[in-house]
């Protein structure tokens, strides 16, 4: 079984592959520091049954990964493991298509039967952790965007472009999430300039936040 750490703490990331280690005996792990090395190893011949990912890093962020999974309707089971605690970004990740969230204040064994559940094809969500999930409001204003997109003319790639431009990602940075040339990316910017009237990424950003395009967290990534 091979498994992808993708976590910027070296010491943590060395405890889990230990802990890891006890799924089975041909558990092999790679670890890497960055989502930028993680998009590189998953373009490597190394097929993967698991990965095991940090929302909070510099740069590109473990939900900018999500993403990129989401754009290419990939497949390999993905489970949150993070100190994360805003309830609000949990279920984004959720909502991006992962298996689970771990906090990383769980002990070896919690762990373990998080991991083993996970594996057996179930979700894992701890208890209290899905109690503040419960309490959240129903995300009316996400169901309504679709709607919006189809009257600005704004196509599903356009819009993940736009998603990443509000967390202040670069031309390259968002080529690489969505697995797209540099010159596409270019394209869709253009477009979505022209589509909103916009001279600059700030201000496209902000005239989007204004028509409820995006989420209002993302757009104040880029316009704080």
């Amino acid at each position: 079984m091979n498994i992808l750490i993708v976590d910027d703490h070296a010491l943590f990331s060395d405890g889990l592959s230990h802990i890891v280690k006890q799924l089975s005996d041909d558990t092999l792990i790679t670890a890497v520091n960055s989502v930028e090395e993680a998009i590189t190893q998953l373009k490597s011949s190394t097929e993967y049954d698991l990965i095991l990912l940090d929302i909070n890093m510099p740069a590109m962020d473990g939900l900018t990964l999500l993403q990129r999974f989401r754009a290419d309707e990939l497949c390999i089971p993905i489970v949150v493991i993070s100190s994360e605690t805003k309830p609000g970004i949990i279920r984004q990740a959720l909502e991006l298509g992962t298996m689970g969230f771990i906090p990383k204040s769980h002990n070896a064994k919690q762990m373990i039967e998080a991991l083993t559940s996970v594996l057996e094809g179930s979700m894992y969500v701890p208890e209290d952790v899905q109690k503040q999930l419960d309490k959240l409001p129903a995300d009316n204003n996400k169901q309504g965007i679709s709607g919006r997109l189809q009257q600005f003319g704004i196509s599903k790639k356009q819009h993940q472009t736009l998603e990443l431009v509000a967390k202040g990602l670069s031309n390259q940075q968002i080529a690489t999430t969505l697995n797209r040339s540099e010159h596409t990316i270019k394209s869709h910017i253009s477009a979505l300039f022209q589509i909103l009237g916009a001279s600059n990424r700030t201000e496209c950003v902000k005239l989007a936040n204004q028509h409820l395009l995006i989420e209002e967290q993302e757009a104040l990534e880029l316009l704080n």
